[in-house]
């Protein structure tokens, strides 16, 4: 499935015309192309089509039958552009998007052009999503490199997990590590 596609399928489950769905974001013409997949659409304005729509931007990549390079240039772009605005937010979904990258990097077996996902900044506020960032970027580094010390921060960060009350999640990336180690 294309971003095309998956637009069209969207716009057509919200009962709404090529114009009421692009809406000022981009022209109702060159948006019919875009769904009929003549022309592409850039990152911004995709997610600027996407907050228009009310549609939650991982769940939209998440949907796309794509490859993986696909995926990633995706989301790279995402976060590239977005990376510096103040949004709680768009902070977190910028977050979620790279621990979806970096999962998938681990899945795929492909480890190259990952740097990207370090470069959000965080807060107290973000710790969550960063401690789980922290943990595949270290995974990833471990099976790149079986660099044992970088395994020895994943269990750290595990631990983390039990001891601050989210144990659910430390089993749960024991659970990965143990299926990706």
């Amino acid at each position: 499935m294309t971003i095309g596609d998956l637009l069209k399928q969207y716009r057509i489950n919200q009962n709404k015309t090529l114009q009421e769905f692009a809406g000022n974001i981009i022209d109702r013409s060159y948006y019919g192309k875009v769904e009929r997949n003549v022309h592409q659409i850039s990152a911004e304005n995709l997610i600027n089509l996407l907050r228009y729509n009310q549609i939650d931007a991982t769940e939209f990549i998440e949907t796309l039958d794509q490859n993986y390079q696909s995926q990633i240039q995706i989301q790279r772009e995402i976060i590239e552009k977005y990376q510096v605005r103040e949004s709680m937010l768009v902070k977190k979904s910028l977050f979620s998007l790279a621990i979806n990258v970096l999962v998938l990097s681990i899945e795929e077996n492909k480890f190259e052009n990952i740097d990207f996902a370090n470069r959000v900044p965080t807060n107290p506020d973000l710790f969550f999503y960063k401690s789980a960032m922290t943990f595949f970027t270290y995974f990833i580094q471990y099976k790149k490199n079986q660099d044992k010390s970088a395994l020895q921060y994943c269990d750290t960060i595990i631990k983390s997990f039990c001891l601050v009350g989210m144990p659910e999640y430390g089993e749960e990336l024991q659970k990965f590590k143990d299926k990706y180690k």
